[in-house]
């Protein structure tokens, strides 16, 4: 690929930050509150040290990859099946992630602000947008990603502070008074989530210079700490257990903003955030599939991509109540977004090590 069709390092990044932030914003928090109650913070921080642990694997197999595609370098030093094996994988991995961002964005949408709207009309204006996103290519989602994500990180600032005046933080206090299980599933859960920077891997032909182990750590760290923020301001705003009964923990905080006595209902400001996130997330994971495919000629990447939107909007229109949303996540979602995560990573990492891939590329 033309140098000048990749992206930078920083854009990946930026890129992330929006994908995996709002996944942790949205999806995440409401399962960690309802899991850990108070001790939900401790096990979201605690999270950091397996995260440090990851970026070393990572950064294990990016040595040994380098720029190549990960499907190539598969079939070139293992075969066919190896390959095919990771394809089915990642496909899976991709739409059901695409699925759910989809289902949990019109869901929201529907209750908070555009009650009267149908979810199809929602979800068609949503995908399509996804969908010319993801056929203009990387770069557009990348640069996307770098002009929506200061004014996101701007406004999650803001609802900080301006809710300053009703937060108790001895709230986040007495730890562990139901022993360390529910901060350990915390801990859990959110590695999982987080664990979601694997898809470097995934995109590593699209990135025009190296990556440094310092910025993987960094970024890991931001992601922490995007996780923490929401957490613990919901639980010193609401309580654990308040907290714990809400849906939408990120967006109740910002319907507790005012400004003076004559300035309210600013929480509207919310939906930048969460459209960007959920655009940028849905974007990528669409851009991914034909990508990780290897699929080449524009017509058939867009006939895939139109096919996928089509699914992903057909399939939003079940009837699939928020409370079995909920549960799936909980239950099966994260649990198994975590295991898939885990095993790319490990499988990667053991044949980026096996002397027999050392001899090929050599060869």
């Amino acid at each position: 690929m033309h140098s000048t069709k990749k992206i930078s390092p920083l854009l990946l990044y930026m890129m992330l930050m929006l994908s995996i932030g709002i996944s942790n914003h949205v999806l995440l928090i409401p399962v960690l509150l309802e899991t850990a109650k108070r001790d939900a913070w401790a096990g979201v921080t605690a999270a950091i040290l397996p995260m440090i642990v990851w970026v070393g694997v990572l950064h294990v197999i990016i040595r040994k990859v380098g720029h190549r595609h990960m499907g190539e370098w598969l079939r070139q030093h293992y075969g066919k099946a190896a390959r095919l094996i990771l394809i089915v994988l990642a496909v899976v991995y991709f739409s059901v992630t695409s699925f759910i961002s989809l289902a949990d964005t019109v869901m929201w949408t529907n209750v908070t602000y555009l009650p009267r709207t149908p979810k199809l009309v929602i979800s068609l204006i949503f995908m399509l947008v996804c969908f010319f996103a993801a056929r203009a290519g990387i770069r557009a989602i990348a640069i996307t990603s770098g002009l929506l994500l200061p004014g996101v990180v701007l406004l999650g600032y803001f609802v900080a502070s301006a809710n300053l005046q009703y937060k108790d933080y001895s709230l986040l206090a007495p730890l562990f008074t139901h022993g360390y299980a529910p901060a350990a599933k915390a801990m859990a859960y959110t590695s999982g989530g987080l664990f979601e920077l694997v898809l470097i891997l995934f995109m590593g032909h699209h990135v025009s210079s190296a990556f440094r182990t310092r910025s993987l750590i960094v970024l890991a760290i931001i992601l922490v700490g995007l996780t923490v923020g929401p957490v613990t301001g919901s639980i010193a705003l609401f309580g654990p257990f308040e907290a714990a009964d809400q849906r939408y923990p990120a967006f109740e905080q910002w319907r507790m903003v005012t400004l003076g006595k004559f300035v309210s209902h600013l929480d509207f400001f919310s939906i930048y955030q969460w459209i960007s996130g959920s655009f940028i997330r849905v974007s990528l994971m669409l851009f991914l599939i034909p990508d990780v495919l290897g699929m080449k000629k524009r017509r058939s990447r867009s006939f895939l991509l139109a096919g996928l939107s089509a699914g992903l909007v057909g399939v939003t229109m079940l009837p699939i109540s928020d409370v079995v949303l909920l549960y799936f996540l909980s239950n099966w979602y994260f649990p198994g977004i975590s295991v898939l995560n885990i095993v790319f990573g490990l499988l990667l990492l053991v044949l980026s090590l096996l002397p027999a891939a050392r001899r090929k590329e050599k060869a």
